[in-house]
């Protein structure tokens, strides 16, 4: 007896099938295994796609398990798990097949994965069959298949560890010949995301410079045509849309001016990458635990003093000055000043209020100790302090300067 895995092709479909036979047409055995194979397809486990991103060969679905990992590239929490994910592959990839899925375009993962030096087998699925066949409704999302196609183990992708893979290979890794019952096939074109026309042939322009001096953050957009100029960490915060706090640049202060056409869909975060290899930086994501202090306001009776001088030309435009000891910020409201804190302290705050209001802010910040006595005694504000693990860039220059 021996194992043989067939792959047919006919037009879009692929039937990806690996059987226990010995001879493929001459014996009645593959006839017996044909029906069992036929009728299976009632509960056997699928994955669709519409494109492979980086496919796997053909060699690697002979292996015991397959695991999926349903992901997107705007989802932090599914990329920091990345790392997790790889470090279980690169122990268990001899039994077990890591695919990953998204719902997003093709070129938006290219550019993801090319962006972030990543290399792994995945592929798209915008119809978002698989999703919905798995009863998906939330990012990240994981599960296992042994080798009938049978969902063994759903979860998030973090809580998958050695322990439970050992337990499966266990089970489950030494199992050969049976009826693979997974059925892979790449999607009719109709089916698509009309988002995926989107990214179609479209590129950017891009030009920067470094200065040698302090320049004030803006961003500006003249048509087609954006700018975005000021420190480097301000710049990123806005470009990858994540908190200043998930910016790690080791205290790498510098100031630039970045001018591109404007990308297509939810593209900037790809400019930003490109900029960053082109002016010699280099970037990895890691998770980190860090401290978060939680605003809440109590009573903002108090708050209206705080309305009384307003600097800025307009009461949307936010400014802030800092020294040693004070930040002071005009027009900003609780959310913004959270923000602007995580931004201009060591320290990590965020706004779990309600109120949208908008104040000027005079904030000792001196210690953290004068910080949260102000915010608490001065401002009659709630803070809660937590811990959490958080996705960060970490962003180094190639070059000494």
């Amino acid at each position: 007896m021996c194992t043989i895995f067939d792959c047919q092709k006919s037009g879009y479909k692929y039937n990806i099938i690996l059987m226990k036979t010995k001879h493929f047409f001459h014996n009645i055995i593959f006839l017996h295994g044909f029906i069992l194979f036929f009728l299976s397809f009632k509960v056997s486990g699928q994955i669709k796609i519409n494109h492979w991103i980086h496919q796997p060969e053909k060699t690697a679905f002979r292996k015991p398990l397959i695991y999926i990992d349903f992901w997107a590239t705007w989802c932090a929490p599914c990329i920091s798990a990345m790392p997790h994910t790889k470090a279980l592959e690169k122990k268990f990839g001899h039994k077990v097949l890591f695919v990953y899925i998204s719902n997003e375009p093709e070129n938006k993962i290219k550019s993801f994965m090319s962006g972030r030096n990543l290399n792994f087998y995945s592929a798209n699925d915008t119809a978002e069959f698989n999703f919905k066949h798995y009863k998906i409704d939330h990012l990240p999302y994981s599960l296992i298949l042994n080798p009938e196609g049978k969902v063994i183990w759903r979860g998030k992708p973090g809580a998958l560890n050695e322990k439970i893979l050992e337990k499966l290979i266990v089970k489950y890794g030494n199992h050969k010949g049976k009826s693979r019952r997974i059925n892979l096939k790449k999607l009719d074109d109709s089916n698509t995301n009309a988002d995926d026309n989107l990214t179609n042939g479209q590129k950017f322009s891009l030009k920067y410079k470094k200065f040698d001096f302090c320049v004030p953050y803006q961003r500006l957009k003249q048509g087609k045509r954006i700018t975005y100029q000021g420190d480097l960490k301000s710049i990123l915060v806005n470009m990858l849309s994540v908190e200043p706090y998930q910016i790690d640049l080791d205290n790498h202060i510098s100031y630039w001016k970045i001018i591109f056409e404007e990308p297509f869909y939810e593209k900037e975060a790809d400019v930003a990458f490109s900029f960053l290899k082109s002016a010699g930086f280099e970037w990895k994501i890691i998770e980190k635990e860090k401290e978060i202090y939680q605003l809440k306001e109590r009573d903002t009776s108090s708050w209206l003093n705080y309305q009384l001088y307003q600097y800025a030309e307009s009461p949307n435009q936010s400014l802030s000055m800092t020294d040693d000891y004070f930040l002071t910020i005009d027009n900003a409201s609780p959310v913004k000043l959270a923000r602007i804190l995580s931004e201009k302290t060591p320290w990590i705050f965020t706004y779990r209020g309600d109120t949208g209001q908008i104040y000027d802010w005079n904030i000792r910040i001196d210690s953290l100790e004068n910080l949260l006595k102000n915010l608490i005694e001065d401002l009659d504000f709630k803070i809660r302090k937590k811990t959490e693990k958080i996705p960060v860039y970490i962003i180094r220059h190639k070059l000494k300067n």
